[in-house]
């Protein structure tokens, strides 16, 4: 027993090799981290995902994106989340683990296009070489970055098709996919389609696109293959989704539903889906206050844009009511893009963080789903770039779209076992086919819109790919006040008038990330967002 006990401290006191502090993560926790990291970079109600929807008037709020003046976003977490990746990948092919090496190489490649589309050109190809002795990595140009992004997918894919032993593979670590390699390959020939699809316009890629999606077992196929991160109900660990912030918040007011995107889901865009109500307003927003006459109609100060028990703020508001608390009168955002709460019309305001009024939170972030597919090839054939019917795609995508909201609130948010349980009924509806009516009657251009309008709609939980959608084809039609330093007036639903103003023209990309500017000696000068492109912008 003493020859045993002087031989274990030995090896534990062994100046060279602490026990406690192991030189190598295993890759099932880094896996688990860079999911999470990812889609909380991501997700509605993240820096990025809070900025970028209020760029394309999903939402709206007191903050610097209000006025098309906010910074960078989601660069650091991104960045952050590809070190570790690189890790994997590096790691996961010493130990034979493939599987993991192909995911991360998968997961890898969808970030950094993330960091393309949002910024332009971004450090590549020198990143994370300290190693290698290169401190001050070099900005690649996007163009060069995405045909690499392809070939990194098809590396990861060939990963996972790896015959070889693997020591391990993932399985409930694997957050998105619970270790389903199929799923994981279908998920990267989506994203293989989205990239081709959003360089259409610079790049001939029928070619690629075709082959695809000549065999559509291969991709996201149905609502089984989302791919999406789940996020966790509300217990005492808060593993809630990032947009669900506002029903335990103090003050609110930095996450608002956009009332352009509320007026045209009303049917009161006179250029878009004019009198088709869409059926999915009560999922989307939940009213703490009734409409007048009701049993709680009375609002903490002035409201500046109400109709009925609808009530926010404008986007670039000069006015009176803008920075009024009204905490517990706003409307919130719902069951459906947050976790929240639906909307019954009882109008119980969200005043205390209980499982009465606070709904479960645990709706997931949705990187890729199966009408976003659906949407990426109704354009494809809209524009030419393929051939196929486009209406019946469309109709199809339409059809997911709701068939995605009644999946999600079922199998993840799970209204009934909130605190106060709610009963959601499933959405019955001719919405659809009054909009394929008035796709029916419209051209070719219009036709585009109405594609890219319901996806923006069908979107809102993902406002990174609707930034991205507009700046590409110009659609959904935002809303624009005067030009930057003069003042538009907006009659809201009940008469009320509120000057509106930007303070710049609408941003293209996003501004580089100071900190990279100030440490990075190859780091390009400071853009001015509203004249840098991204290569894939006409």
């Amino acid at each position: 027993m003493l020859v045993a006990g002087v031989t274990g401290c030995k090896k534990f006191l062994d100046v060279n090799k602490n026990l406690n502090d192991p030189t190598a993560v295993p890759v099932s926790l880094l896996l688990s981290n860079c999911e999470r990291n990812i889609a909380a970079n991501t997700a509605l109600g993240s820096g990025l995902g809070g900025t970028m929807s209020i760029y394309v008037h999903q939402t709206t709020g007191r903050v610097g994106a209000d006025r098309y003046g906010a910074g960078s976003a989601g660069w650091d977490g991104l960045y952050s989340a590809i070190t570790n990746l690189n890790v994997i990948i590096k790691q996961g092919t010493e130990e034979t683990r493939y599987a993991y090496a192909g995911i991360a190489k998968i997961l890898k490649a969808y970030a950094f296009s993330i960091l393309v589309d949002v910024y332009g050109d971004v450090p590549y190809s020198e990143y994370d070489k300290f190693a290698d002795g290169i401190t001050q990595p070099k900005f690649d140009k996007g163009s060069e970055i995405y045909p690499k992004l392809i070939a990194l997918i098809d590396e990861g894919i060939a990963d996972i098709n790896n015959p070889a032993p693997n020591a391990s593979k993932p399985a409930a670590d694997d957050y998105i996919y619970k270790g389903d390699l199929t799923k994981w390959k279908k998920a990267a020939n989506t994203i293989k389609l989205k990239l081709y699809t959003q360089v259409r316009r610079v790049q001939n890629v029928t070619t690629q696109v075709t082959a695809l999606l000549a065999t559509p077992a291969n991709l996201i196929n149905s609502q089984a293959d989302n791919f999406m991160m789940p996020y966790g109900p509300f217990g005492t660990t808060d593993d809630r989704h990032p947009a669900y912030g506002d029903y335990n918040a103090t003050q609110r007011g930095g996450q608002l539903f956009s009332p352009w995107m509320y007026e045209i889901m009303k049917g009161r865009n006179a250029n878009i889906l004019n009198g088709i109500p869409d059926p999915r307003i009560p999922y989307y927003i939940y009213n703490q206050k009734s409409a007048l006459g009701g049993t709680n109609p009375t609002p903490e100060n002035c409201t500046e844009f109400r109709d009925g028990g609808f009530i926010s703020i404008l986007f670039g508001s000069n006015g009176n009511c803008r920075d009024g608390s009204n905490s517990n009168t706003y409307s919130l955002l719902g069951l459906y893009p947050a976790g929240g709460r639906f909307n019954d019309s009882l109008a119980v305001q969200v005043n205390t963080i209980t499982p009465i009024r606070a709904g479960t939170g645990a709706l997931p972030h949705q990187f890729i789903t199966y009408a976003d597919r659906l949407f990426l090839e109704a354009e494809l054939i809209n524009t030419g770039v393929i051939t196929g019917d486009q209406k019946a795609v469309f109709s199809k995508a339409l059809d997911e779209s709701f068939l995605q909201m009644d999946y999600i609130i079922t199998n993840f948010i799970k209204p009934g076992s909130a605190g106060a349980p709610q009963t959601v009924p499933a959405i019955a509806t001719t919405y659809k086919t009054d909009v394929l009516a008035a796709f029916d009657a419209a051209s070719t251009a219009k036709k585009l819109e109405y594609i890219m309008t319901e996806k923006w709609i069908n979107r809102i939980e993902n406002p990174v790919d609707s930034y991205t959608d507009y700046r590409r084809t110009g659609y959904p039609v935002l809303f624009s006040p005067a030009p930057a330093g003069t003042v538009t007036s907006v009659t809201g639903p009940d008469g009320k008038v509120t000057p509106v103003q930007t303070d710049r023209p609408y941003p293209w990309s996003l501004p580089f990330n100071t900190n990279e500017i100030a440490l990075n000696s190859n780091a390009l000068p400071q853009k001015v967002p509203e004249n840098y492109k991204v290569f894939w912008q006409p």
